[in-house]
């Protein structure tokens, strides 16, 4: 059995309480349907960076349900699809992990969907790779920070996003 990450709260069953209770609140909601929620990603390695969740709450993949899945999926392929049309990516990243030695920080399963761009500055693989220092860190990678760049692009993905 894998070892997950010891939290108080679970941070995305949190978010989806407060976008329940106040749906204006939520900052940083792509899109969302019955089964899943698409967020751009609070820490930008790469701009446009973002994750999508279930909404039940599911430790890792071998939790998720067939029917939640492919939501998933469908959600990141929409999702590619803007990213691919609204920035110059050279490339997408679909990344995820299960339990604490793969990297896992919230217990609750998420994709990250990554749009890799020219001038990155953690190399080819996913940002736990090229690990940050935590202070001193530009805005940007502040999770809890919605910065003006990052509601601009919450704006340009959700401007395209399909119906």
């Amino acid at each position: 059995m894998l070892t997950l990450p010891t939290v108080e709260s679970c941070y995305f069953c949190d978010l989806i309480v407060d976008l329940i209770a106040d749906p204006g609140e939520c900052w940083n909601l792509l899109a969302e349907d019955d089964l899943t929620l698409t967020l751009l990603n609070g820490r930008q390695y790469e701009t446009g960076q973002s994750v999508v969740v279930p909404r039940r709450h599911a430790a890792t993949l071998m939790d998720l349900r067939s029917e939640e899945m492919s939501a998933i999926m469908v959600a990141s392929q929409r999702l590619a699809r803007v990213l691919e049309s609204r920035f110059d990516v050279d490339g997408i990243l679909l990344y995820q992990n299960n339990g604490e030695g793969s990297g896992q920080e919230v217990p609750h399963f998420h994709l990250h969907i990554v749009p890799r761009q020219a001038g990155s500055d953690w190399g080819l693989g996913p940002p736990h790779i090229a690990r940050f220092e935590q202070e001193g860190r530009p805005a940007r990678f502040d999770v809890a920070q919605a910065t003006d760049e990052k509601l601009a692009t919450v704006e340009r993905i959700r401007n395209d996003w399909p119906e």
